[in-house]
């Protein structure tokens, strides 16, 4: 099984359904009820665009996730399950710690902390080996775990590189959201995305089971996100914010790219059993008892 049972994994399914709740609650609202958000016209379009994403999107896809694993858990349901609440810690620290404080603050408070709560109970109830075991593997694994770690390391470098810039010349970053509100941004790229997209690049490139866990959902965690700013993108566009629109080659390729990566790892195809079930010792056994099966032949069954 690639889920463990147990009180940790029923309290994270729990979590994630209320996860799921709150996100169809606070992006309905969002865009439904004119002026909820007290801010500048460019954070307003990119609220909505994201709360857009969030409702059409991503609501539904962590829907499908928990039922396909109530029912039968698999690698790849347990992969967009872990991605889709990964992807809730990271959104909704924006709307938690920066926006002004709104009628829907306690919505956002909540979403992120059952996001963050749901993703360290459910982190700590999967069989990385298992799910590994029905990850793609041999090339094509590779070439996802080389994209995965180039676009953490290129997060790295672009923000910390102006960081940088800042402390030593005093320019600050200039881009359609002020300055003033580009450290939240770099915060959590730098503190929270990045390093999981390199840890995740790097253990799949080594052929570790976790890499193949995180790089999976991290790619599918991407995969939205990009989404969503390719969509803010036009809502900031209908607002009359100079120099977005809804079709930006960067944004849409990057989330294909992101997608498709996601995807060469949980499509059907040679799987990473290798790196699952690397043979173990075989204990000794009794005279006339039964040969130990190793765990990873256990889980095969």
């Amino acid at each position: 099984m690639v889920l463990v049972a147990g009180p940790r994994l029923r309290a994270a399914t729990v979590l994630s359904w209320g996860v799921l709740a709150l996100m169809l609650v606070q992006a309905a609202l969002g865009l439904a009820v004119d002026g909820l958000y007290p801010e500048a016209p460019w954070a307003v379009a990119a609220l909505r665009g994201n709360d857009l994403v969030t409702l059409v999107l991503v609501a539904p896809a962590l829907a499908v996730a928990l039922v396909a694993s109530r029912r039968r858990p698999s690698p790849a349901a347990t992969a967009v399950w872990l991605g889709l609440v990964f992807y809730g810690v990271y959104n909704f620290a924006y709307y938690a710690f920066g926006t002004a404080f709104s009628r829907v603050f306690l919505l956002h408070v909540g979403a992120l902390a059952l996001s963050v709560w749901a993703l360290a109970l459910l982190g700590t109830s999967i069989d990385a080996g298992a799910v590994a075991s029905g990850v793609r593997g041999g090339r094509a694994a590779r070439v996802v775990a080389g994209f995965t770690t180039l676009v953490g390391v290129a997060l790295l470098a672009g923000w910390g590189s102006m960081s940088l810039r800042f402390a030593l010349t005093g320019a600050l970053p200039e881009d359609v959201m002020p300055p003033s509100a580009v450290h939240l941004v770099y915060a959590l790229d730098m503190a929270v995305l990045a390093p999981v997209f390199v840890v995740a690049g790097v253990l799949l490139w080594r052929r570790r089971p976790w890499g193949a866990v995180l790089a999976a959902a991290v790619n599918v965690s991407g995969a939205a996100y990009l989404a969503v700013l390719e969509v803010v993108g036009g809502f900031q566009a209908d607002a009359g914010i100079a120099g977005r629109t809804w079709a930006s080659p960067v944004g849409i390729g990057s989330t294909l790219l992101c997608l498709a990566a996601a995807l060469i790892l949980l499509v059907p195809g040679d799987a990473l059993s290798r790196v699952a079930s690397r043979p173990t010792r075989p204990r000794a056994s009794r005279a006339g008892s039964r040969p130990s099966t190793s765990r990873a032949s256990v889980r095969a069954r």
